[in-house]
């Protein structure tokens, strides 16, 4: 059974790094294995026979931008990255229409703009879900953009109002975890690390969505998984460099960029419809 609306927003996010899967029975054996196409194949028949299913537009979503972020990364397939995306991208979008108040594809939408390396979005899109739920979470979402954007005051600030509000424990510690890497203190940063491990493993073992191939034993693990992931290691630069670990960078042709860029145009004009009509929501859409 799909998790209902009011938990995911809680399970989805402990960090952006760190998104456990919220889809449901009929793709869950799938993605446990690694089949993304399978939970495709699944959750693509159960739109057919509920084709207004919010929660199946959602878990379609993630699978799509699952597969958009394999061939990219692993194969470098542009096209097929592109066309996992676009649909990926769709499937939130037409959540939002179905569901204008539902928090989940504002955290999607977010979590790929962090992966796109575009910041500014992604903090954008991680406020409206703080406007959406006013969810503790929220908070530690947007710490973990400011330590990725070197703002660590502001990481902090945003880190310390998700504890005050009842935030999970390990969102923080994996917040201050990445801000003792970026500061250089890398014996604080291994002790939150092995924190994480004992007490919230999960926190450690995927990034941006992708289930890393292996579970880190130490820090230094950890640490390599992020520098060899275009969702992270660019925003580490100087972090890895601490370690002496080469960054990842995430590479598109110049008309992949144009396609992505035609993607997001369509992205934001359809946001804008829905949200013109839900004013009181006050969504930024720009």
């Amino acid at each position: 059974m799909p998790l209902s609306r009011t938990l995911v927003p809680l399970l989805l996010v402990g960090c952006l790094s760190c998104v456990p899967t919220g889809t449901g029975r009929e793709a869950a054996p799938h993605v446990a294995t690694g089949d993304l196409d399978g939970a495709r194949v699944a959750l693509e028949q159960r739109r057919r026979e509920r084709p207004r299913d919010v929660d199946v537009r959602v878990e379609l979503g993630e699978v799509y931008y699952r597969i958009a972020r394999d061939a990219l990364d692993d194969r470098y397939d542009e096209a097929r990255y592109l066309a996992f995306l676009e649909r990926s991208v769709s499937e939130f979008l037409t959540a939002m229409e179905l569901a204008p108040r539902d928090v989940r594809p504002h955290l999607y939408l977010a979590v790929m703009d962090t992966y796109r390396g575009d910041l500014d979005r992604a903090l954008r899109g991680f406020q409206n879900t703080r406007r959406l739920s006013r969810s503790p979470i929220a908070y530690t979402n947007i710490a973990e953009i400011h330590v990725y954007r070197g703002r660590l005051a502001e990481a902090r600030r945003w880190n310390d109002i998700g504890v005050r509000g009842g935030a999970p424990y390990g969102a923080v510690l994996f917040n201050d975890m990445l801000i003792q890497w970026h500061e250089g203190d890398l014996d604080a940063a291994r002790r939150t690390f092995a924190r994480l491990k004992r007490s919230h493993p999960d926190m450690i073992r995927t990034i941006n969505l992708a289930r890393l191939p292996e579970e880190p034993r130490q820090f230094e693990d950890f640490a390599g998984y992020c520098c060899a992931s275009p969702a992270c290691g660019p925003y580490m630069t100087h972090a890895c460099g601490l370690l002496s670990i080469a960054t990842a960078q995430r590479q598109l042709s110049e008309q992949a960029t144009l396609e992505e860029l035609r993607i997001e145009m369509e992205r934001v004009r359809r946001m804008r419809r829905v949200y013109d009509q839900q004013r009181e929501l006050e969504i930024e859409v720009e």
